[in-house]
């Protein structure tokens, strides 16, 4: 299973990235990614409507207790937004790889399996 960072469905929505790119694809993505796609203060009525159409063809990893410890864990090693914590967490427990263009946010992230789209 692949999880999808925020970026990546932006990348989709504007058509960076062809929808093509995540066929075949058992595609997923943490809870904090619909807040931070939808809630996005740019976000076109164009691009909103295909992202709600785009989750809810995905399956969404909710933000549990393992995820939790973990994301405190990653903030504690190291500096990083809270929004990258829980997604990396959620890659990681759900034993996910990572798709996101901002491979140096997760670079330093032992056990995470990182790919770039782009």
């Amino acid at each position: 299973m692949v999880l999808l960072d925020t970026n990546v469905f932006f990348y989709l929505a504007n058509g960076t990235l062809n929808a093509s790119t995540v066929d075949g694809s058992d595609v997923s993505f943490a809870s904090i990614t619909k807040i931070e796609a939808l809630g996005h203060h740019y976000i076109t009525a164009v691009e909103q409507g295909y992202l709600e159409q785009l989750f809810a063809e995905c399956e969404q990893l909710d933000l549990d207790e393992a995820v939790l410890k973990t994301a405190i864990l990653l903030r504690q090693r190291r500096k990083m937004t809270l929004g990258d914590a829980i997604v990396a967490a959620t890659a990681m427990q759900y034993d996910c790889k990572l798709w996101t263009a901002n491979e140096a946010d997760f670079a330093e992230i032992d056990g995470l399996r990182l790919y770039n789209p782009l």
